[in-house]
């Protein structure tokens, strides 16, 4: 396999995570929280994955994660990993308005420059969220300096997607990147092969073949949220009283017991990279960025 492989970790805990999830009205306001501790165990587990394999990532960083645990944020560039933006509160940038949007990510970009992070290049929104409704937010990432962004899930889900979005690495806009999450064409759509839930909840042995046969195409870009390695971080501060979000909470449980021996597996297809070590040259990046 000699296209390059890429590791991104969405770093967040669960439940901050999925504020925007839950139809409970107890869930509003719960956005900007203080992340539950678990965040930073398992985000330490996820570094000794990747050191096990010899593996870089780009881990984009929710800010209140920063703001909570700064030494996690300077142990990840310490090890030589790619430190992005995962926003500052986790909303749906489509709910946003413009104006909402950039203060969010002048709120993310002002602490993560205040735990010492120099080389902010990238941004990942909540859940896949720059979908055709908000592609507006593109210019403002670039506005802030900004190179790339990697939330463009080129896929259809009710809650995110453009199913006919590029599907490899590109300049979506003059000196801007977008890095995908990696699908495979099966049957006139594209398929996620890319990690979360949809490697959690099916056999390796069957995604195996799909990302060698990816792979023939060009970059592959993975991810995990370090929760998903942790069958206990699921705290619940607030009832659940409805069944669209008893039925979400018991999807986001499944496959997470095993889910760390199929990461495992999946590093040792390849020795991943961040997308600054793989990209440098279409970033633009100064020799002291890590190039991993």
């Amino acid at each position: 396999m000699s296209a390059p492989f890429i590791m991104t970790v969405d770093v967040e805990d669960w439940f901050t995570s999925s504020v925007d999830l839950f139809a409970e009205a107890a869930a509003a306001g719960q956005h900007g929280r203080k992340p539950d501790e678990s965040v930073l165990h398992n985000t330490l587990r996820c570094l000794e994955l990747f050191a096990r394999n010899g593996s870089k990532a780009t881990f984009f960083i929710l800010t209140t994660v920063a703001e909570a645990y700064p030494d996690l944020i300077r142990e990840l560039e310490r090890q030589g990993h790619e430190v992005g933006i995962h926003a500052h509160r986790h909303r749906l940038v489509y709910n946003l308005t413009p104006q909402e949007f950039e203060e969010d990510l002048k709120r993310a970009l002002e602490i993560l420059h205040g735990t010492g992070v120099k080389n902010i290049l990238g941004f990942r929104a909540p859940y896949w969220s720059i979908t055709k409704k908000s592609l507006w937010a593109l210019e403002i990432l670039q506005k802030h300096g900004l190179k790339y962004d990697a939330s463009i899930f080129p896929i259809y889900r009710e809650l995110y997607g453009i199913p006919d979005a590029p599907t490899v690495p590109h300049e979506i806009r003059p000196g801007f990147w977008e890095f995908p999450p990696a699908t495979v064409r099966c049957l006139g759509v594209n398929l996620p092969i890319a990690g979360g839930g949809y490697l959690r909840m099916l056999p390796f042995g069957w995604l195996k073949p799909l990302i060698r046969r990816a792979s023939r195409s060009g970059a592959l870009v993975f991810y995990l949220h370090p929760y998903e390695l942790d069958p206990t971080d699921a705290h619940l501060p607030i009832p659940l009283t409805t069944l669209k979000s008893r039925l979400y909470y018991r999807q986001q449980m499944l496959g997470r017991r095993g889910n760390a021996a199929k990461i495992e597996k999946l590093l040792q297809l390849a020795k991943f990279q961040s997308i600054a070590g793989a990209f440098a040259d279409k970033l633009g990046l100064p020799v002291n960025v890590n190039r991993a």
